[in-house]
């Protein structure tokens, strides 16, 4: 399938989710196209009648560059190609991750800011058809994209673009838009399985109904809280599971609140995705001349640096962080309570699990730093962006809260096993999954692989929609 775009508009977390994740091809419609080479035609009058002036990246060079203004010759040589950046190293980001990127560079032509040719754009969104270059993730220390862009763009692009085109390509924060729109679709896919997972160790805790009582959600005044609540009655609703007489551990009392501050997060870090997204983000912009008769204007700006991205994306690892710690505390309750794992064992066996718990859960305690604006060199670039850096604290404290959920779900279903209790309805379908996967009597050289398989059982929850407020 091809995904269309016509307006800036149409970039999105649904084309990304179709672009970069599920590989569909991407174009422009005509109407954009012909908009596209209207622009160019614009842009090129502007530059002609301003080849004097010092206008960023077009005609003059990059960085401390930028002081100098080109002749004709010098500006036609730079044009053709990519303005110089740094080298990357280390593992490449993910394929969908810089799909992502492309498709989010899209969004400066459609708002007109990036003056490129309709040839070039029409190569840009064919770069989508195939495989990407490898974009090395390590060492992304500048202010904005350039390193990632030039790493993506210059193997197609080098010596072959025209004034202006090679800093509309590079400079920016498209990056920063696809590494927060892979984090909001990352944890839109992990919390329904995070909100099931936990339920079954509230079936195991034997939780009393009074911890999720819908009076509860009126008195916190979040509707977040409110549907995880009704969320987790709906999932514990009906059977005869037993219910303990007093209150369980703060844990399992805590647990859909800290739900709930996650679904109003990820809210949040949608909202900010959907914004940045469609952002025209290129420095500098072309303003055209029905804004800024008679010809347009071209402006510098910090379109590179994206301050919704890193900030956002931190908020959703401190919240995975957190319910790691949260479903450690679960882990080891489930294990040691006087009718807990262990009791029910000639050996530890999957009660040894809590060792392996308490190092996940330190996995993603480390992962959750604060992600702060880079201090770099002297110069035009003084500071530094940390986008890339954020993305892959959120994928670690993410893959690490994996971990811990499918031991906590062996640890559950398991416990009840063990004493004959029964599961709600809603749970009986996720019970046989991870009993397939993780059988009773798997031996401990089975173990990392039926976690493993208990992993991959689990991402059939994320086929849910994504979170709102009631």
């Amino acid at each position: 399938m091809t995904y269309l775009v016509s307006t800036a508009g149409d970039v999105d977390l649904d084309a990304v989710r179709r672009v970069a994740w599920d590989g569909e091809r991407a174009r422009l419609s005509a109407a954009a196209l012909d908009a596209v080479e209207r622009r160019r035609g614009e842009f090129e009058t502007f530059v002609e009648a301003n080849t004097g002036r010092h206008l960023y990246g077009i005609t003059t060079r990059q960085g401390s560059a930028a002081g100098i203004v080109l002749t004709d010759a010098e500006r036609r040589d730079f044009g053709r190609r990519l303005p110089t950046t740094p080298p990357a190293m280390g593992p490449g980001l993910p394929e969908r991750v810089a799909r992502g990127a492309v498709l989010a560079r899209l969004s400066d032509v459609l708002h007109g800011t990036a003056a490129l040719r309709r040839s070039t754009v029409e190569r840009l969104t064919e770069l989508l058809d195939g495989p990407l270059p490898t974009v090395p993730e390590a060492g992304n220390g500048e202010p904005g994209d350039i390193i990632v862009l030039g790493e993506l763009f210059r193997p197609t692009f080098e010596g072959t673009l025209e004034v202006g085109e090679g800093m509309a390509l590079v400079n920016g924060s498209p990056v920063a838009a696809a590494v927060l729109a892979d984090v909001v679709l990352l944890a839109e896919d992990r919390t329904p399985r995070l909100e099931m997972v936990l339920a079954l160790a509230a079936v195991a805790a034997r939780l009393p109904d009074m911890h999720l009582d819908a009076e509860l959600g009126r008195l916190w005044g979040d509707p977040y809280q409110r549907d995880v609540l009704a969320r987790f009655r709906e999932l514990l609703d009906g059977g005869d599971r037993p219910r303990r007489a007093y209150q369980a551990q703060v844990s399992f009392r805590g647990g859909p609140r800290v739900l709930g501050g996650l679904r109003r997060t990820l809210s949040h870090a949608r909202e900010a995705a959907t914004i940045a997204l469609a952002a025209a983000s290129n420095n500098p912009v072309y303003v055209g001349p029905e804004l800024r008769p008679p010809l347009g204007a071209v402006l510098s700006n910090g379109g590179y640096h994206n301050p919704l991205v890193a900030p956002t994306i931190d908020a959703v690892t401190h919240a995975w962080a957190d319910l790691a710690q949260l479903l450690n505390a679960q882990i080891n309750r489930l294990v040691e309570e006087p009718d807990g794992i262990a009791v029910h064992e000639r050996e530890p066996l999957i009660g040894s699990f809590s060792m392996s718990a308490s190092g996940w859960a330190e996995e993603a305690r480390a992962a959750a730093q604060p992600s702060l604006i880079g201090l770099g060199r002297s110069g035009q670039t003084d500071t530094s962006t940390p986008d890339v850096l954020a993305w892959r604290r959120a994928v670690d404290a993410g893959n690490a809260l994996d971990v811990l959920l499918a031991l906590l779900a062996v640890i559950a279903v398991h416990l009840v096993e063990h004493r004959g209790d029964t599961f709600p309805p809603a749970l009986q379908g996720l019970r046989a999954r991870v009993l397939d996967a993780f059988p009773r009597d798997t031996p401990p050289i089975r173990f990392a692989d039926a976690i493993a398989a208990v992993e991959g059982e689990l991402r059939w929850l994320g086929d849910a929609p994504p979170p709102t407020a009631s």
